[in-house]
């Protein structure tokens, strides 16, 4: 067993005692964890545009994005909107006054950062307490975990045709089939069991989480690859930045939210 291994493995196990223990409470403490993982999100995104050059006005992000979660734990009803009018609002002055130094380009960078680290994320505390929440969160885990375990195994050993050779030369449509068998097969039994729906929609939601996981996935490659770095950042060692271990899950928890809104 490699050092890397090893300190891969002990990071993850810590992750998801953390995470896990919070998502098994939820309440006060899954918002605290949510908030976190969104502000930690944000710094490395910070950190991404920074050397794209493209700065965004990140201090009124961060700050807005901290009352947008206050709003969510009061369940305030117009938190978004109240959340995306000041980015915008704050956006315009700043282009309307300092132009051009800043440019409509600024206020985008900004609101899309707002949008995945802050926005996305949350999906999951707003998933947590609905009355099943806790048994969906299990299965977008599980999914996610056996989609990557699929893709891994059957990728490694017979992948050859890349899906994305420039952004992610890892990632083959062999890999991407496995992961689907893999997390289809889990997912049904885990979604007709404990979330009683039928076989047919149950498959339908495992491979949409799969393919939605890998967009995730490689849209933050493709951030990365814009400014030629490996990883988000260096917090989590063995692993790379948060944004490099959650950016499926980003995409994934605001899918699944959204998608029970609309069904019920």
């Amino acid at each position: 067993m490699t050092n890397e291994f090893k300190t891969r493995s002990i990071t993850g196990l810590l992750l998801v005692l953390v995470i896990g223990t919070a998502i098994l409470l939820g309440g006060l403490w899954f918002w605290v964890t949510s908030l976190l993982l969104s502000t930690l999100f944000f710094k490395e995104y910070i950190n991404i545009y920074k050397e794209k050059k493209s700065h965004g006005f990140f201090f009124s992000t961060g700050s807005i994005g901290i009352l947008y979660y206050v709003g969510l734990y009061f369940d305030y009803r117009y938190t978004l909107q109240i959340s995306l009018l000041l980015l915008l609002i704050y956006g315009a002055f700043h282009v309307i006054t300092k132009y051009p130094k800043y440019t409509y380009k600024n206020i985008k960078t900004t609101i899309f950062g707002f949008l995945y680290c802050y926005m996305f994320l949350s999906s999951l505390y707003l998933l947590r307490r609905e009355v099943d929440g806790l048994k969906w969160i299990f299965f977008i885990l599980l999914v996610s975990i056996l989609g990557d375990v699929g893709a891994y195994l059957i990728g490694k050993k017979i992948g050859k045709n890349k899906i994305a050779p420039i952004l992610s030369p890892g990632k083959s449509y062999e890999g991407l089939v496995g992961g689907l068998i893999f997390a289809t097969t889990g997912g049904m039994f885990y979604a007709v069991l404990i979330l009683n729906l039928s076989i047919p929609i149950s498959a339908l939601i495992c491979i949409a989480i799969v393919l939605i996981g890998l967009m995730g996935d490689l849209f933050e490659s493709h951030l990365k690859r814009e400014v030629n770095i490996k990883d988000a950042g260096t917090s989590l060692p063995g692993h790379g930045g948060f944004l490099d271990r959650f950016d499926a899950i980003i995409f994934i928890s605001g899918f699944v939210y959204m998608l029970l809104e609309v069904t019920n």
